[in-house]
Formats: structure tokens, sequence, C-alpha cells
């Protein structure tokens, strides 16, 4: 880059800050970080040096430290370290294709006119006259808000991959600070830090744009006395006012109930066609306080009741198998034995439980349930315990 070494270095277009512009993942779970500074420690890859500034976001997570200039993310909005939008959380490239904003003419790539620019905006700020840009006066569109990132995502800053693993010679074991994985392979592995900034090829904003063409929509039910929506993810957060405020500007509500057991609510709407408007508006898009929700329609009464029936008889049937004193696997092979498939009738029966031979035919007929026979005497076969006969005694002659 070709800079003038002069001695002032403010007039030089050199950057000096106190804090960085950095979003919440970038920054970290903890809340107590020391970070270092370093007055023009780096030259930006696209502007002139700045002030770097070095910290750990966790624990288990790497060094982070701002990459490009302030100067260069208030032109695009955009976070020090990782590039991508300070607002939503996506790459350059998929926000100003969703929000139509062709930014790519307004920054100049060359060295000279690059520095030019960088200093004519520095002196625009300084002088109270904010840069002309469309980011945060326009409103967010449907791909937006299906593709927004509402919480932090703090698996951002994990330790890189260690290379010696993946040679097979890494003899750190456990106090290796790099993670023991195989590296991703594929387009997401062929990432700059030039086209993230630019909105350019970059492979992420691709799969996240044809993420979007391919998330499904609800699909109506076909029976019309459906009216309720199904809305999971609640947290203690979200009030009923809040799903009220949410759902009112679709049609009238006929009822909101929240079960806070399940983190669920159903909203009921007093027509059908209110109830479809609200779920084509905000399906794979609701938003309510910053937390992204689910939003399902609801089951009929009908449905609902043969589901809870069928469990019914289910838990009926558990009841009574479990009810004696024999064990579950005894009780599953006698219910797989009512009914044998079809071709095995043939087959000789199974062995009974403690080897214990059936009665016959004829012992059947004779025997009542009280344990005496047709003619009055009592019978002791079926009210003994049977035992296995011994073997005859051999004698030494035998052998």
């Amino acid at each position: 880059m070709a800079h003038r070494f002069l001695r002032d270095l403010e007039k030089d277009g050199w950057e000096r800050s106190d804090f960085p512009i950095i979003c919440e993942s970038c920054l970290g779970d903890n809340p107590y970080v020391r970070m270092t500074k370093a007055d023009y420690d780096k030259e930006c890859k696209i502007s002139p040096p700045f002030t770097v500034f070095r910290w750990r976001p966790g624990r288990d997570a790497r060094f982070k430290k701002t990459e490009v200039c302030q100067t260069c993310s208030k032109l695009k909005n955009v976070c020090q370290v990782c590039l991508l939008d300070l607002e939503y959380g996506l790459p350059v490239q998929v926000r100003d294709t969703a929000l139509a904003i062709n930014s790519n003419d307004a920054i100049p790539k060359s060295d000279v006119n690059r520095e030019y620019f960088a200093e004519e905006h520095d002196r625009r700020a300084r002088a109270g006259i904010d840069y002309e840009s469309s980011y945060g006066k326009v409103r967010a569109n449907d791909t937006i808000l299906k593709l927004q990132r509402t919480t932090p995502y703090y698996k951002r800053n994990r330790a890189h991959v260690c290379s010696f693993y993946v040679r097979g010679e890494c003899t750190r074991g456990a106090e290796c600070p790099y993670r023991h994985e195989m590296p991703i392979t594929g387009e997401l592995s062929q990432q700059n830090i030039k086209d993230r900034y630019y909105g350019v090829n970059d492979p992420v904003a691709l799969k996240l744009l044809n993420k979007a063409g391919e998330m499904p929509s609800l699909v109506p039910p076909e029976d019309e006395s459906i009216k309720t929506l199904y809305v999971g993810g609640l947290n203690e957060r979200i009030s009923e006012q809040d799903l009220r405020d949410q759902f009112y500007a679709h049609g009238e509500i006929e009822s909101v109930r929240m079960v806070l057991q399940r983190a669920c609510a159903f909203v009921t709407y007093t027509t059908r066609e209110a109830a479809e408007k609200a779920a084509e508006e905000l399906s794979n898009k609701l938003v309510i306080r910053g937390l992204r929700l689910k939003l399902m329609w609801g089951k009929s009464l009908a449905a609902k009741a043969e589901l809870e029936n069928h469990d019914d008889e289910a838990a009926r049937q558990a009841a009574l198998a479990h009810g004696g004193m024999l064990p579950r696997a005894v009780i599953s092979q006698q219910q797989n034995q009512q009914v044998p498939p079809p071709g095995t009738q043939d087959q000789p029966p199974p062995m009974h439980y403690f080897n214990i031979p059936p009665l016959l035919p004829s012992a059947r007929a004779l025997l009542s349930i009280d344990g005496s026979t047709k003619d009055g005497c009592t019978c002791s076969i079926a009210r003994s315990i049977w035992k296995r006969p011994s073997p005859p005694l051999r004698s030494n002659m035998d052998t």
C-alpha cells in the first residue's frame, strides 16, 4: 500500500481507537475479559494500519483479534473479527442480496483510492456527517427473517484443528490446546477475508441463500375446522400479551393458551382464513423478543381423541400384563405365542417357562376349575409341583 510516511500518524490516516467494534459471539460468554491493545500493530488487508485488540473469549476458546479497522467496519456495518453483519449476524453477500443493496461500487479496491476514501470518511465522521449508507435504514425482508441469527454462536470461537493430529504425530494428548478432529473439506474450507468483506464468491453466503430457497412452508391441513396454531420454543420472557401482539395483526384471536411446562402455546383464531394468513406470513420467521420460535398447525379434536384412546389402550394392556409376578420377558413371550404367524401352525410348540410340560387334552377335560374331576375325586396333579424324574441308578456291572 502506498502510504505517505509523515510524522503525524493521525494525519496520515492511521487509526487509533480505544475499544473494538465486535459482535456478541466474538466477545464470548464470559463477562470478564482481559483485552490487550496495540496501536498501529497491524495493517488491514483493506485499509491502513490500525489498533489491534486481542483477547480470549472463553476458557476453551482460542485467542481472537481484530482483522480490519473500524473504518472498514463502519462502512459495511460488520464485526471487526468475523466480518458478519452486526444486526443480523449474516455474511455481507447474504445481507446485500436480500436487501438489494449494491455497495461494491461505493468502496474502491485500489490502494490509493481506498486510502483516500478512508481518509474522507474519517474526516466526515469527525465533522459529525454520517456516511451515506443503506445499512440500518432498510426494513428486513422474509429472507433476512428466515436466516438471521437471534442468539450468539459461541461454537465459532473454538480452537483450530491440530495439524499434527491430522498427520498422526501429535504427542500432547489431552494437554493439546488444539482440537483433535479431522478438518472440514469441501467448499466451506476455501474462504477469503476479502471476498467475505466485499460480498463476492463467499461459500458460506451461497450455502445460506440455497438454504433459504429450500425451506418448506406450512401446508394448511385438510380439516377446515382447524383454526389453531402451535408455537414452540417459549421461555419465561415471552408472555401471553407478546403472543397476542404478534398474532393479532393477521386476524381476530379467539384464545391463547400457554403451556409453560412444555414451553409451548396454542393460538386459536376465530376464522380459518386468519389462521392460514398467519401461518403463511410467520412461517420460518417467527421471532419474539429476540427468540426464534417454531410454528406449526394444531391437530383436530378427532385426531387428538383417537391418539389419546390409542395411548390409553396401550397403557391399559401394559398395566394388565405387568400386574402379575411374571417377568417382562415371559410376558412378551406369551403374547407372541398367542397368535402364531401364518405358516407356522405345524411346527412344534415352544418350551414353557420353568420347563413345565403342558397338560394332556384328556387331563384338561377331566379337571374342572376347582381342581376336581367330573367324578368328584380330587386331583392333586394340577396342585403339585412337577419334578423331573431322577435317572436310574447305574451299578458297577453296567460299567
